[in-house]
């Protein structure tokens, strides 16, 4: 007896009850999609000390409305988060590695805060990931180089912050990139010959770091796209050597 002619001759009640069990059945099921999104925001709302403006006072357990708490947009069509911006919000903690679940996000912001602590190596899980900005915080450690993975990044925001180490060998690796900055950090090392490989670059600052080296003789030719890096100081044999856009573009 195929699946017609069951419903057919199911006793009314019967087949009430069945579509109520469907019913639920579908609900509950167009749920579990954004349960990791919801537990991946209370994981980073649990790593806040502080949180001076409450920004995060909508950020409690309900499972239906998180699309709706501060800082969080999602898409209309899967109604995953697709931006997360708490910026300038006074927030002092460190960052939940579950920021890595937050997989269609696009856009992550949290500059202006206090947060310390090293940045999550998950976050070279984010691969819909456009643009990251950690600026003035407290960031400690190296740049991980996991975040060459999120090939899709244009935008890449850790200035003023206290982290250490090189430049990840593989930054060449995201060919989107149009922003890079990463002044007033500790970092060390020269700039990796891969960076070059960056041909959509039009703003970079790498300044009050410990870099060194010299930058690539014929930086107009390789980033034609490139129109600001401020004023960047390279130490080589001793000497400062600033470049300027003007001067990239005249060689």
């Amino acid at each position: 007896m195929n699946a017609k002619r069951l419903f057919r001759f199911l006793p009314p009640f019967l087949f009430a009850i069945l579509m109520q069990f469907v019913a639920f059945f579908t609900l509950t099921h167009a749920a579990v999609a954004p349960t990791g999104d919801h537990q991946a925001l209370l994981a980073i709302k649990s790593m806040i000390k502080v949180d001076p403006q409450g920004v995060m006072t909508s950020w409690n357990h309900s499972l239906t409305n998180f699309c709706q708490w501060q800082g969080v947009t999602c898409g209309s069509r899967h109604h995953r988060v697709t931006i997360l911006d708490l910026s300038s919000s006074g927030l002092v903690g460190t960052l939940s590695p579950s920021v890595g679940n937050l997989s269609f996000i696009r856009v992550f912001m949290l500059s202006k805060n206090s947060f310390s602590g090293e940045i999550p190596p998950e976050i070279g899980r984010l691969f819909r990931l456009q643009e990251l900005g950690l600026h003035k915080n407290s960031f400690t450690g190296n740049i991980p180089a996991t975040i060459m993975n999120c090939s899709n990044l244009q935008v890449i925001d850790l200035d003023h912050n206290n982290l250490v180490g090189k430049i990840p060998d593989r930054i060449g690796s995201l060919s989107m990139l149009n922003n890079l900055f990463l002044s007033l950090n500790n970092l060390t090392g020269t700039i990796p010959p891969s960076f070059y490989n960056c041909s959509s670059l039009e703003q970079v600052f790498l300044d009050h770091n410990q870099l060194k080296g010299r930058l690539h003789e014929n930086l107009g030719l390789k980033l034609p796209r490139l129109q600001d890096i401020g004023t960047m100081t390279i130490f080589d044999c001793k000497c400062q050597i600033h470049y300027s856009i003007i001067k990239s573009k005249s060689i």
